[in-house]
Formats: C-alpha cells, sequence, structure tokens
C-alpha cells in the first residue's frame, strides 16, 4: 500500500479555552480537512491499485 494511503491527516485543533466561534470554525475546519484527506487517500489506493492490474496485464 502506498505510503500516502496511511499518512495521517493534520486537523484543526481547539484553543485551550474555546469560544462558540472557535469551536464553529473548528466544526467546519476539520470536515473540510477530512474530506481532503480522504480523497487523497482515495486516490493513492485507486492508482496503486491500477498501477497493480496494468504491470499484471503487461506481464500476461
Amino acid at each position: 500500500m502506498p505510503a500516502e494511503a496511511a499518512r495521517p491527516c493534520a486537523l484543526h485543533t481547539l484553543p485551550p479555552q474555546p469560544t462558540l466561534a472557535d469551536l464553529e470554525i473548528g466544526y467546519a475546519t476539520r470536515g473540510g480537512q477530512i474530506v481532503a484527506c480522504d480523497a487523497a487517500r482515495r486516490l493513492a489506493v485507486e492508482t496503486h491499485a491500477a498501477e497493480h492490474a496494468l504491470e499484471a496485464r503487461a506481464g500476461r
């Protein structure tokens, strides 16, 4: 499996005493970061699988 598929995602953290605004910003920011990270991981896995499929076909 490619290293990109296992790499941890950077996630927004809250300040020590968050306000309601901090929580709202954090919620939206983390959501976007999780979506982007999931897409990058999925792309890495799909690319890895496609490369192996091409290698298998070329070896026939």
